[in-house]
């Protein structure tokens, strides 16, 4: 399994540190005036909304700890099989890296699900596991992985960067700190607190850290044994899955009580007043191959009975055809699938069959009549676990259906998992809302190139195929993936019933302006042959990665920057002396030492850029080398998990330069063009027709291009583009683009291509066609970043070969309307310009 960074996690990651640097600079920077106050008046001092502002970041939650002092909690948003365990373990380097500075410290974990709990716990107690050998380069291989009710003392903080998972329900019940185990006396935790009877340090211990549970024993008071005590005098970095079940006022004041130094919280469906630092959207992961769409959803074969039966036999024959395409997938690829079906039944329990629903041992039963293996068929409940610690992945395990009622709604795991199978009538079962994320994973997080395996499959087998479709459309929204709810589609649906229609281009539009429909392409040129420009052809190759080299420049630097990160890495930690008393330490990096080099994780990263692996070997061992010779092997050692950082940062900036400088080589000397055609080989014509969902919302706009639009599938930027596009005196007709193959799509020099939000055509003065934009519109916080950048280059550079007459035109066919048009233009909407920006076009 590869844990190489998705591009979507590359950017999660990217936010985290410069939230971390940032807010470590504006901390240092204010701390001089916040010393200078009084201790009741220091609060005062807000850095962190500083660091917010710096960040151009909206702060919402501004939350306040025990001690009395602001913290940040920030959230990051990724949907549902988004890989959320990676993006905490790499929060936790870069939080010890970038801000703590430090190897060691305590890290409170909180888990949702036990499933998830146990899956997790697992993954980071496998010291073979790259997770757990992530979290070890942090720590310097000293890393402890702790579970509530286990013995954990301050040596174990001082000395080692401890991980200590707990459950959520220990911050999310609504009847109070009191009755929370963590809060109550328990062993294991002695070493933090004095001893029962020297009461002075009790009340000194309670001066310093006044929200520490006590009681009253003759009237002195005295500090309990618990684990919650044990972890506010820590001060801990505390990380939150699900962050949006424990945001409740109660749930907020447990979790501030606990005096954490920050708080990152992760979620697929974030709270309006949330700090979001960084929002990953379905598409993102939609386009790094992570989930099957589209998602097909079956309706029943006989519409005027209930017939389960029926629908169980359709999913056998879909579970046959997909495994039988997955059969011969690992003949050509080596690469194991087995497609699995979850389905839903009415009641699991053993004295509920038999009244009038449909059981889990009834389906059961019915498989193997129809020639099921029984060793095929698992059952999952609260009764009865078949599926219990069986590797579903493995190719020696037989099962290929599951049968539950609700057990798998949340905290499973199975990638190989194609089909949902509804019994219950979907007009009323809300548990599908939950259920149709199981099926979304792609295998391995990577499509096939089979379309039957790399889509997903929803059957059922009564109700309303709307109130399936609003059921499926919820679990999107519950998954974080409401904005890809476009790629659902029902499947052999009578016209009646169907929730999705087919819209062409108005007549009125392509009577006269038929030639504005064919948009630029970048095309090659060579040899006097002509076809579309690819980056896979025409820019990874001419990457020459030989010549990055490690500078002089950059080893200056590098020892510049260790320095740097010497003197950072000395840090406050709360701790206890040899009397008991509570006393700030200095801790210092110094002192805890990694064992190696390890050049296999740096090829790993390598290899995330380069692609090949021996050329990434080949380099990394290059470039470690020169590192080794000029700064020496020991602090090579000591700093590898930064050099590691800086290197791959180096490359990362060197093949985003090379890819630019091929683009611009080719666009120089004549081999790259900017054209239109109505050849379909090299040129780009908006589609004739395309499929929408029928939308609650009545298209309202005058001058929309086809003759309806989903306007609750725009944003509210968008819709205020849309709007004002609609108002133009001479705007003559306008449309979305759509997120896929068949839209408009620009290959710029990086890999991924460019899909712009809007085109529109406007007329001249006596009613003829002008001109076309293409526009691509951004929200205020992804202004500025590179991804935006990079967009408004390529962009630029275009709208530049336009007013340059520089756009070919290919006309090859007898066409009514003579040549197409090669007037376009390419421009950016900022949110906040949206109104100058349209106007200024179309005036």
């Amino acid at each position: 399994m590869s844990f190489y960074l998705k591009k979507y996690q590359e950017k999660v990651v990217s936010e985290l540190t410069a939230f971390y640097e940032e807010a470590k600079k504006t901390e240092a920077a204010l701390a001089p005036a916040k010393n200078a106050l009084p201790p009741e008046l220091r609060h005062q001092i807000d850095w962190i909304g500083a660091t917010f502002n710096k960040l151009h970041k909206v702060y919402r939650d501004q939350p306040v700890n025990g001690l009395k002092e602001h913290y940040p909690r920030i959230v990051i948003k990724v949907p549902t099989g988004g890989g959320k365990t990676l993006l905490a373990v790499e929060a936790i380097r870069e939080y010890q890296n970038r801000y703590a500075g430090k190897r060691t410290g305590l890290v409170v974990w909180v888990i949702p699900t036990e499933t998830i709990y146990s899956q997790t716990i697992a993954k980071l107690k496998d010291k073979a596991n790259p997770l757990r050998q992530f979290l070890d380069q942090s720590s310097g291989n000293r890393t402890l992985i702790i579970e509530k009710g286990q013995r954990l003392t301050v040596q174990d903080i001082e000395e080692n960067l401890v991980v200590l998972f707990i459950m959520i329900q220990s911050i999310s019940r609504k009847n109070g700190k009191e009755a929370l185990k963590m809060f109550q006396d328990a062993g294991g935790f002695e070493e933090f607190f004095p001893a029962d009877h020297r009461y002075d340090l009790h009340a000194e211990l309670l001066k310093n850290c006044p929200n520490l549970d006590s009681f009253d024993y003759i009237g002195n008071p005295v500090v309990k044994t618990s684990m919650g005590n044990a972890i506010r005098v820590s001060r801990p970095f505390i990380i939150i899955d699900e962050i949006h079940k424990v945001f409740s006022d109660t749930a907020k004041e447990t979790i501030d009580g606990l005096n954490p130094v920050m708080v990152l919280g992760l979620t697929a469906t974030p709270k309006k007043d949330m700090n979001i630092l960084v929002s990953i959207t379905g598409l993102e992961l939609k386009e790094e191959e992570m989930i099957k769409l589209d998602m097909h959803i079956i309706p029943p074969v006989n519409r005027n009975a209930d017939d389960w039966k029926s629908m169980l036999v359709e999913i056998t024959k879909q579970q046959k055809l997909l495994e039988k395409k997955a059969k011969k997938y690992q003949q050509t690829t080596g690469v194991y699938i087995r497609p699995i079906a979850l389905i839903q039944v009415e009641r699991t329990g053993k004295e509920q069959r038999g009244k009038g629903f449909v059981h889990s041992f009834d389906v059961k039963e019915h498989l193997r009549e129809i020639g099921i293996n029984p060793d095929e068929i698992s059952i999952k409940s609260s009764s009865q676990n078949d599926i219990e610690d069986v590797n579903l992945f493995a190719q020696d395990c037989n099962v290929r259906y599951i049968i539950t009622k609700d057990a798998l709604r949340e905290g499973w795991d199975c990638s190989f998992a194609y089909m949902l199978g509804i019994v219950p009538n979907a007009n009323s079962n809300t548990g599908v809302t939950q259920l149709v994320g199981r099926i979304l994973r792609q295998p391995f997080a990577r499509k096939t190139g089979v379309k039957e395996l790399d889509e997903s499959y929803v059957f059922y087998s009564k109700g309303d195929a709307g109130k399936v479709l609003d059921q499926v459309n919820a679990g999107f929204s519950n998954e974080g993936l409401e904005d890809i709810i476009s790629g659902v589609t029902i499947d052999g649906t009578p016209s009646a019933e169907r929730r999705t229609k087919t819209v062409g281009i108005r007549n009125i539009f392509k009577k006269d302006f038929a030639s504005s429909f064919y948009l630029p392409v970048w095309v090659v040129m060579k040899n006097e042959q002509k076809r579309k420009f690819s980056y896979e052809r025409d820019i990874k190759p001419a990457i020459d990665f030989s010549s990055f080299s490690i500078t002089p420049e950059m080893i200056k630097e590098l020892k510049a920057s260790l320095s740097a990160e010497n003197e950072n890495r000395y840090s406050f930690i709360v701790t206890l002396d040899e009397k008991s008393k509570i006393q700030k330490k200095v801790e210092s990096m110094t002192a805890i030492k990694s064992s190696e080099v390890n050049i296999a994780y740096l090829s790993r990263r390598y290899a995330e850029l380069v692609e090949n692996p021996f050329v990434a070997r080949k380099l990394s061992k290059s470039h470690l080398d020169t590192v080794i010779e000029k700064i020496g092997k020991e602090k090579a050692v000591h700093y590898f998990d930064y050099i590691s950082k800086y290197l791959v940062d180096q490359l990362a900036k060197y093949k985003k330069i090379s890819e630019e400088t091929v683009f611009k080589n080719n666009l120089k000397k004549g081999n790259l063009m900017l054209a239109v055609s109505d050849n379909a080989e090299i040129g780009y014509r908006v589609p004739e027709k395309h499929e929408i969902t029928i939308d609650r919302d009545p298209n309202y706009f005058k001058y929309y291009l086809f003759e309806d639009v989903e306007i609750s599938a725009m944003n509210s930027l968008e819709q205020k583009v849309g709007e004002l596009l609609d108002k133009q005196d001479r705007i003559l007709w306008w449309f979305r683009n759509k997120v896929s193959s068949d839209w408009y799509s620009i290959q710029g020099w990086q890999k991924n291509k460019i899909r712009p939000d809007f085109v529109a055509a406007k007329k001249n003065e006596s009613g003829k066609l002008e001109l076309v934009y293409v526009l691509e519109s951004k929200g205020q916080q992804l202004l500025g970043n590179d991804d935006s950048n990079y967009k408004k280059a390529v962009m630029e550079i275009m709208t530049e070969q336009s007013q340059q007459s520089r756009i070919s035109n290919y006309t090859q066919g007898v066409l009514d309307f003579g040549e197409v048009n090669d007037k376009v233009e390419f421009y950016f909407v900022e949110q906040g310009q949206e109104e100058t920006e349209v106007k200024k076009r179309f005036k």
